[in-house]
């Protein structure tokens, strides 16, 4: 009953903008454009929707894909838009799927939608199906904006898509950026668990020209003499550094600094917090204004057909 429920209210809300003639933005057969730029770090899969803006699948290195809506003037409601997938033109009387609703924002991109429907509306798109942005216009309720991405000539550009995709790293920089190895009590020397955690760090800066600092940082819990605790996070982060340099991280890269127990992030009343504290922390940084090496941009490979 509630699923029920759910659609109706769905289907109140679509049913004004049927009525009331929607001002449509879609490519055609002559205007449908598909672009695909990218690097080893992301991939932008794009749709140019005429007179309006473009659709874009966005995917990260190290995560799933997700849509967004920019537009060149938004003349949509700062409110929750309508989502859902429609038939093609060709055909009418095939079935409308709601996919719920997505906030209009007032920054770009002014839409963005969750992993599980972006997937959705790629899977429309093979299916030849339309995924389709529907909303009241912010000056006026009474009337109706329908933004759409056309399926039209998806399928060669999915490919190109698929090998931008194939090429992404494991891993992108905020996932590594901050790190933490955790020891034992009186532990001093990494173990193969943060061996692991360690070697995709330093996986990632030997694939990121744009890394061009590591700090890092030990810690202990407060037990013992201070000289005691300041000597056992120092060891702990000397091993950290040894590992980074063997695997062939430049020595004048890495920062190191030991703090003891002088800066717990938990309690050290409880076995739990004092776990947390004996740690020795990973911090890159990046040049995020960097061009990018022409050698880890995605290029099209050669087809016969393009």
């Amino acid at each position: 009953m509630l699923r029920m429920l759910s659609v109706l209210s769905l289907l109140v809300g679509w049913l004004p903008l049927q009525g009331a003639q929607p001002l449509k933005f879609a490519g055609g057969l002559d205007s449908t454009e598909w672009t695909l730029s990218g690097s080893v770090f992301e991939c932008r899969f794009a749709q140019q929707i005429p007179d309006y803006g473009r659709g874009v699948f966005y995917h990260q290195a190290g995560e799933d894909v997700y849509f967004q809506l920019e537009t060149t003037r938004n003349l949509m409601d700062y409110s929750q838009a309508q989502v859902t997938i429609l038939p093609p033109y060709w055909q009418p009387s095939g079935r409308t799927e709601f996919l719920g609703t997505s906030k209009i924002r007032r920054q770009q991109p002014i839409l963005s939608l969750d992993h599980e429907r972006t997937n959705r509306f790629l899977h429309a798109l093979m299916e030849g199906k339309w995924p389709t942005i529907s909303h009241k216009t912010y000056y006026d309720d009474e009337r109706f904006v329908q933004v759409q991405l056309s399926s039209l000539a998806f399928d060669d550009f999915y490919l190109d898509y698929l090998e931008c995709v194939k090429q992404l790293l494991p891993v992108n920089f905020d996932q590594v950026a901050r790190s933490k190895v955790f020891f034992g009590e009186n532990e001093k020397a990494i173990d193969q668990k943060d061996i692991e955690i360690l070697d995709t760090i330093i996986f990632y800066m030997k694939n990121d020209p744009r890394v061009f600092a590591a700090y890092l940082d030990g810690h202990s819990d407060n037990q013992g003499r201070r000289y005691d605790q300041r000597q056992i996070s120092k060891a702990r982060v000397e091993d950290v550094e040894r590992y980074f340099i063997k695997q062939g991280i430049d020595p004048e890269m890495i920062t190191t600094r030991f703090h003891g127990g002088r800066y717990p992030v938990a309690s050290n009343n409880t076995r739990k917090g004092r776990a947390e504290n004996r740690r020795v922390t990973i911090r890159l940084e990046q040049r995020a204004d960097m061009p990018i090496p022409d050698h880890l941009l995605f290029k099209l490979p050669p087809r016969t057909d393009r």
